[in-house]
């Protein structure tokens, strides 16, 4: 039933790494796209081990989560990481009801799971509002349209306009330095000034992730 109610003050949220445009705080809903290997696993690690400084981490989606073993190499402790499988609409919504209120859940390659429509978006807005998650749709693009962004968006994710945040990761390299570009296409109302495009340092995350002296 519809309630009236007075809106929480806002946490400081998960920022994957330094210089990151963005947080994700509980109670919100948002959407990553990866146009490289390189940048998904670098956002994937990092985001999932800030949040595990500060509680539970889920990983949820059909393939492999990032493994303790590399997420242990950003000095977190790993005993509050799960993970599941599920490979369609309604086994995500139902894999939902057994997370910890607050938690962190990061979805990968939600547009692959079967069933995907409208009503599933909403069913995760309204998730992570009831219940304070931090939700992150992910999707490790392979073919992305990079002239219609927000055409992609729609294609993917169905209802784009429900989302805090929408945004694009793409790495870049120049004799052995790396900086990931973010393209931030919608932000919340008290970060808008981070709409636009970042490129940001991470030769040093890669070197963490990668095992490179």
């Amino acid at each position: 039933m519809p309630a009236f109610f007075h809106p929480p003050e806002e946490d400081e949220g998960i920022v994957p790494f330094e210089g990151f445009p963005l947080s994700f705080p509980q109670g919100t809903l948002s959407a990553v796209v990866s146009t490289d290997n390189l940048a998904s696993s670098l956002f994937l690690s990092s985001s999932i081990a800030s949040a595990l400084r500060g509680g539970k981490a889920y990983h949820v989606g059909p393939g492999k989560a990032p493994s303790p073993a590399l997420l242990s190499r950003f000095d977190v402790e790993t005993d509050s990481f799960l993970t599941g499988n599920v490979y369609s609409a309604g086994e995500l919504l139902e894999a939902l009801n057994y997370v910890e209120p607050g938690s962190f859940v990061l979805v990968s390659r939600f547009p692959l799971l079967a069933g995907i429509s409208a009503e599933t978006v909403l069913g995760l807005r309204r998730v992570a509002d009831e219940r304070s998650l931090v939700i992150v749709l992910h999707h490790d693009a392979v073919i992305f349209n990079e002239l219609d962004i927000p055409g992609e968006f729609s294609r993917l994710f169905k209802l784009p306009e429900l989302f805090d945040s929408l945004l694009v990761l793409r790495t870049s390299s120049y004799r052995g330095h790396y900086r990931m570009n973010i393209t931030v296409l919608r932000a919340p109302p008290e970060k808008v000034s981070a709409v636009g495009e970042h490129s940001i340092p991470v030769t040093n995350l890669v070197k963490l992730i990668t095992g490179s002296p």
